[in-house]
């Protein structure tokens, strides 16, 4: 499947052309509509992938994940080895948080001392170490926290770490530095005569959170700034469940964070946080370890919600036991790349081309999906530019006045520019040798999905500015004209097309 995005019907019909290779591959296209003339890139992609569910609900496996990959710890996903945490298109490490989600949520950020041999400073902050020369550090470690009320606030009682594995590697009662004013028993499940007899102290805990966790491992947990801020430790890997799925109810781009008991019950189909006398901090660390390690199998789309009875095209495929590959970018792969498919990242198009020739020739693939690219961006580009999109509008304006005047037998069409030429040239290029890698009895479909939406944004956003009175330098006054040119560029954009061929 081959998605070409920004090659209108206009275009293809005004300038066959630029198109011979791909009219002999694939024959003649048939028109189809885009979801709007308006339609991001990422709108196109999110209905192209969106299947619509079956009667009963799902596909046969598709909410159902973890009867494939969660099984019993020892040989299943989190078995050291196996390649739960490396390897593949997206490695445990691509699933870090950012420095700026790390800034926006919240993390202790660590500030250097004027004494830069300390590891400490003014605030009782640590920062983990890198591992010494010669030792392996831990991959990846999961931790959770209980936390009592004093007099100077939240202070730190209780501190659960487990390997991918599950295997408890620390869980100690902390005794706070401070009185303690409320043991808040409900959640923390901490009581006053569990802390009766306890020494250990913070510091004893940073001492030992530094021995087990390196600058190199991956710390994983659930709104884990609470548990560095208790710890009082800067820890640059973190992989942040609160972050790594969507609230159910709410979607990517909500402001809420789901709880690690509706993301356990959903994904997991277990229950946690259930017992009367607090929670238990292994075994949300537990939780947090195997959400982290069912994302890492399934992809990065694995857990974002899809339209309204609608199901992901590669997770029905996979449920239904075909071989997928998708070759796009990793923002694309992010959010489409689910169960056993390959993900393969790429950056250009010719890039996506070379990657392509090679899954298409495999046996064991059954799908591939690749996306060229680059017409769209020329589209995008010429977007932003004020001075090419007042030609554009110049040229779609004398094109349209022309096609109105008397009836003349010479054929009127837009003159290319050199550069939107070089574009479509190797475009039809890198069709005619996907084509021609393919092997007999393949089944090729080639659609744009959408046509120019950049300049269809671009006029509209004008549009909008001319009737608030903002000055702008493309455009002086919104005229019936320009509102007519707007039109012409919305029906353009709308108007897609559809290939459909077989190699015999």
């Amino acid at each position: 499947m081959l998605h070409i995005p920004g090659l209108d019907a206009a275009l293809y019909m005004a300038h066959p052309g630029s198109f011979r290779s791909l009219s002999e591959c694939c024959g003649v296209p048939r028109a189809a509509a885009a979801v709007s003339p308006f339609a991001t890139t990422a709108q196109t992609l999110e209905a192209i992938f969106s299947c619509p569910k079956t009667q009963a609900g799902t596909s046969q496996n598709v909410n159902q994940p973890w009867k494939k990959s969660l099984k019993r710890r020892k040989g299943g996903i989190g078995d050291s080895q196996g390649d739960s945490t490396s390897g593949g298109a997206f490695p445990a490490s691509y699933y870090t948080l950012t420095a700026q989600q790390m800034h926006e949520n919240g993390y202790p950020k660590y500030e250097v001392e004027e004494d830069a041999s300390s590891p400490q400073n003014k605030l009782g902050f640590i920062r983990t170490r890198p591992a010494a020369a010669g030792t392996k550090p831990r991959e990846m470690v999961a931790i959770d926290c209980e936390m009592c009320l004093t007099s100077l606030g939240l202070e730190l009682t209780r501190v659960s770490m487990v390997d991918p594995l599950g295997n408890v590697i620390l869980d100690k009662l902390v005794k706070p530095k401070n009185e303690i004013t409320n043991y808040n028993t409900r959640f923390s499940g901490i009581t006053a005569s569990m802390l009766l007899h306890v020494t250990t102290t913070l510091g004893d805990i940073q001492e030992e959170i530094l021995e087990l966790v390196s600058a190199e491992t991956i710390l994983v947990g659930h709104s884990v700034e609470s548990d560095l801020i208790a710890l009082k430790v800067y820890h640059p890997l973190v992989i942040d469940t609160a972050l790594l799925y969507q609230h159910p109810g709410k979607g990517s781009s909500s402001v809420y964070k789901p709880a690690l008991r509706t993301l356990t019950a959903r994904f997991l189909r277990r229950r946690i946080q259930e017992n009367k006398n607090g929670h238990d901090s292994i075994e949300d660390a537990r939780a947090a370890m195997d959400l982290t390690l069912l994302k890492i199998k399934n992809g990065p789309a694995f857990g974002k919600r899809m339209k309204p009875h609608t199901e992901n095209l590669i997770q029905v495929l996979t449920d239904h036991e075909r071989r997928c590959t998708l070759i796009d970018s990793r923002t694309v792969l992010h959010h489409y790349a689910v169960g056993s498919c390959n993900a393969v990242i790429t950056n250009s198009d010719r890039e996506s081309l070379t990657k392509a020739e090679k899954e298409v020739k495999k046996a064991s693939i059954d799908f591939v999906w690749v996306q060229f690219s680059d017409l769209h961006s020329y589209h995008e580009e010429e977007a932003r530019s004020s001075e090419a999109m007042a030609v554009r509008v110049a040229e779609t304006l004398a094109f349209m006045t022309c096609k109105k005047g008397p009836k003349t037998t010479t054929k009127i069409k837009p003159v290319l520019s050199q550069k939107l030429q070089a574009v479509l040239t190797d475009l039809d290029n890198h069709i005619k040798r996907l084509y021609e890698a393919l092997p007999f009895n393949s089944l090729m479909i080639a659609f744009s999905g959408h046509g120019d939406t950049p300049g269809v944004r671009q006029l509209q956003e004008l549009k909008w500015k001319s009737l608030q009175g903002l000055k702008q330098a493309s455009l002086q006054q919104w005229t019936q004209h320009n509102e007519a040119v707007l039109e012409e560029f919305a029906a353009r954009a709308e108007t897609t097309l559809a290939f459909v061929c077989a190699k015999t």
